[in-house]
């Protein structure tokens, strides 16, 4: 009852006392007046304890209503509210708590609250409790909740300590959040970000790739460009080393000058084969060969020049693995990782080599990214070596990068390495850790047993013409000299021209019979020269019916489909700059 109300209550009490007291003990004795006034006062009594019961109708509906908003905000609030005494025992709770805990508010009223936290957690609300009611300053902490079904659930516990003015027990009030949707979606995106994180390294490894192989292709490119000139200058040296060696009583000292300038001679023209190779330019003379056979004789070989203290094992897990590929190539490509991996092991070790096949479906998970299904040859190189540092592994194909001193590698190998195995459609994996050895995989497309190809017996190593007349025709004065000089040397007759249009004119005019170039065996052409080159030469030979048999001398790399399109129009056969005696006079013999 409000002040005003208790104060209206008296004065009426008043009143009432004051009438009863004017009142005579016998209501006969009152007067007409008298009777009139006590009714007047009667009636105006009963209207105001009307009014007030009125009042506290009103004010009983008021308490009504505001126990029902209590109920909404308290009992029906989107988060959980306990009240919770020092020792951590739950005084009050309301039902949304109750509803998050599957249980009934009897279960929880005068129950430690650890009893619905779940027992690895429990830590962290005793660390928080602590401090709530040693610093008084609010604490919020996240922690998993027990439901009555067992399965835990995240929330998030916000508590504040409760001011006491009557000297009671400490207590405080905790909003209890339940976060599972929120931590859902946190997980979620925790996942996107990890997932956008792998997408971002893909792409820098994609870009990083995309460089690259724009740096091979440029690389690729110049070696090209330069590899015509290059080559020029290192055949005539061949040329002219291989004929001064042929020259009677020559003396002993110069007979070793000239093997040197030979040897780096042929040295040079592998670094420019190198560099075609990590570029891609490379020329394959691909057959079907088995990899088992390959590798065996490549063992034996190495048997004899890798160091004693390295134990080399080889194994094949099939007798036939069969690919198609240029065994020179491959060759060198094997060459190059077993001597890095002799490299690696300085005071000796283990090198072990093995071939297996492999079969893919679209269903198993490819050993490398972008390894098609299908059927694959394995080759495995294996050293228990030094191992490659992790910073340095992603480089070691780069061109020209070398962990080695100065002139004890180019940094040519591995790429060029990678380069034959990219040629060949193939892919290549390295695994190695520091002091732990490395192991390179290397992947080539598998062919059908059946496809393995006979293996021609090797000519003899020098085969010498019968007189035939060999047009020649190249546009370097000096290496049309020194090919000339040693057709001639070899036995054949040789006819010069400086381009395609002098060929063509001498073509025409040869001899006195009907049939223009009957008395040229064989024309042996470079491919570009000014004026008319190689392969308009060739065509304008097919369309005038001259049809001598035609042999290219390029210094260029020439890709597979072009060389296909010249078989096509009739080439017998091509040599690349820079020969020597042997594979010119083969190539030539071999054509007439």
């Amino acid at each position: 009852m409000s002040e005003t109300e208790m104060n209206s209550a008296e004065f009426l009490r008043q009143r009432a006392e004051a009438i009863a007291a004017q009142m005579p003990e016998d209501l006969a004795d009152l007067s007409p007046e008298a009777g009139q006034q006590l009714l007047h006062e009667l009636r105006v009594h009963q209207i105001e304890l009307e009014m007030q019961n009125e009042e506290l109708r009103r004010t009983q509906l008021e308490l009504e209503a505001a126990r029902a908003r209590y109920f909404d905000l308290y009992d029906l609030a989107p988060v959980g509210y306990i009240t919770l005494s020092e020792p951590g025992i739950i005084l009050e709770a309301n039902l949304t708590l109750v509803d998050l805990l599957g249980v009934t508010r009897k279960e929880v009223v005068k129950r430690p609250l650890t009893r619905f936290i779940f027992p690895p957690d429990q830590d962290i609300f005793y660390h928080h409790h602590r401090q709530l009611f040693a610093t008084g300053a609010p604490q919020i902490c996240e922690l998993r909740l027990l439901h009555a079904s067992g399965d835990s659930f995240w929330a998030q516990l916000e508590a504040a300590s409760t001011p006491q003015n009557d000297g009671s027990a400490p207590t405080c009030r905790i909003i209890i959040s339940d976060i599972v949707t929120r931590k859902q979606a946190a997980l979620a995106l925790h996942k996107s970000h990890q997932r956008l994180e792998e997408a971002i390294e893909e792409l820098r490894e994609t870009q990083a790739q995309l460089v690259q192989q724009e740096r091979l292709a440029a690389i690729g490119q110049l070696a090209a460009g330069i590899a015509h000139d290059f080559n020029n200058i290192l055949a005539i040296i061949t040329l002219y080393v291989d004929l001064s060696l042929r020259t009677p009583d020559l003396p002993p000292k110069l007979h070793d000058r000239l093997e040197t300038v030979g040897q780096l001679a042929r040295r040079a023209a592998d670094l420019v084969q190198q560099i075609l190779d990590f570029g891609r330019r490379a020329v394959l003379q691909t057959s079907s060969l088995n990899l088992a056979t390959l590798l065996q004789g490549q063992v034996e070989l190495w048997q004899h020049t890798i160091p004693e203290s390295i134990q080399i094992h080889f194994a094949a897990e099939t007798a036939d693995c069969l690919v198609k590929a240029d065994p020179t190539r491959l060759q060198q490509l094997f060459t190059n990782l077993v001597l890095n991996a002799r490299d690696a092991m300085p005071d000796g070790g283990d090198l072990r080599l093995g071939v297996a096949q492999l079969h893919l479906d679209h269903r198993d998970t490819a050993p490398l990214p972008d390894m098609a299904a299908g059927d694959w040859a394995q080759i495995t190189i294996s050293d228990s070596g030094t191992g490659i540092l992790a910073t340095t592994l992603p480089h070691i194909f780069e061109p020209f990068f070398t962990t080695k001193g100065p002139g004890q590698g180019s940094g040519l190998g591995l790429a060029q390495v990678y380069g034959i195995v990219k040629q060949h459609n193939g892919h290549i994996d390295v695994q190695s850790a520091e002091g732990r050895g490395t192991t390179f995989t290397i992947y080539l497309p598998a062919l059908d047993a059946t496809m393995l190809a006979e293996t021609a017996v090797a000519p003899p190593a020098v085969q010498h013409g019968q007189g035939e007349t060999i047009l020649l025709v190249e546009d370097s004065e000096v290496l049309r000299e020194a090919l000339a000089s040693t057709l001639v040397l070899l036995n054949y007759q040789v006819v010069t021209a400086a381009d395609g249009r002098e060929a063509l004119a001498i073509l025409e005019q040869d001899g006195e019979s009907e049939m223009p170039g009957q008395n040229i065996a064989l024309v042996l052409s470079d491919l570009v020269m000014p004026n008319m080159g190689g392969a308009a030469l060739l065509q304008a030979l097919r369309q005038r019916g001259l049809t001598v048999p035609f042999m290219i001398l390029s210094g260029h790399p020439l890709k597979a489909d072009f060389l296909q399109t010249l078989q096509t129009q009739g080439v017998a056969g091509w040599l690349f700059k820079p020969i020597n005696i042997e594979e010119l006079a083969a190539a030539v013999a071999r054509i007439l």
